[in-house]
């Protein structure tokens, strides 16, 4: 009859049954604090790595190994799957932001098998340049406190030996801290536990992995400068 309430849509009663509203507070800003505060450490330790460097004589040529190029565009990739999670899931595509979750947790485990095969290459790169320290005259002095320079070109082996292993470690265990909650959220979102109003763990996900891409990227670049 004209002028009764009509009731509401089955789907969008289904739809929004037992779902929470989510409003940013004190998660986001917490997975904010921890972005920043690794932020930090990030680029602390690149610029104190770069101002070392500058003491080095840097006549020692190391390649980086081209599975670097491949790993940066894996993890790139992984960042535009995650967006895609999440404006998926803001419109309350289950089914794309299941496929988006998934396609970035894989795409994360193979960045990581791709730095497990950078890591035996540039091992196998830095063992070649002892042939450079061979050929050096035993009298040659460097500018480094009086060093002979086969001693000062030692140094210089081992700390780019030391820094490509710290920074690409360093992050990969970042990367598996972020691939635990990722598989957590991939799970819930299998249960249909995520909606348009309610998503936190995709957005603290998003935040956390566009971090991962920025800081690689940084790394990136330093070890392109330092590197021969």
């Amino acid at each position: 009859m004209v002028g009764e309430p009509q009731p509401e849509s089955p789907n969008v009663s289904q739809r929004y049954a037992g779902k929470q509203l989510h409003v940013p507070g004190a998660g986001t800003m917490g997975i904010s604090l921890l972005v920043g505060s690794l932020s930090i450490l990030f680029l602390s330790s690149l610029i104190g790595y770069i101002c070392y460097w500058y003491s080095f004589p840097r006549s020692i040529t190391v390649h980086l190994p081209w599975g670097l190029w491949l790993s940066t565009a894996v993890l790139i990739f992984s960042s535009f799957t995650i967006h895609w999670a999440w404006l998926a899931i803001r419109n309350d595509l289950q089914r794309s932001t299941r496929i988006a979750l998934l396609a970035t947790l894989i795409l994360g485990i193979a960045f990581l098998g791709l730095q497990c095969w950078n890591w035996a290459e540039i091992y196998g790169a830095l063992q070649s340049a002892d042939q450079a320290l061979k050929a050096l005259h035993p009298q040659y002095v460097s500018p480094i406190g009086g060093m002979r320079m086969a001693h000062a070109l030692i140094y210089e082996k081992q700390a780019l030996f030391a820094a490509f292993y710290f920074f690409t470690v360093l992050h990969a265990m970042h990367v598996v801290g972020g691939l635990i909650p990722l598989g957590v959220v991939n799970a819930k979102a299998r249960q249909n536990v995520y909606s348009r109003n309610y998503h936190p763990g995709i957005r603290y996900c998003l935040i956390y992995w566009h971090f991962l891409d920025a800081a690689w990227i940084l790394i990136l670049i330093t070890l392109l400068v330092t590197f021969k």
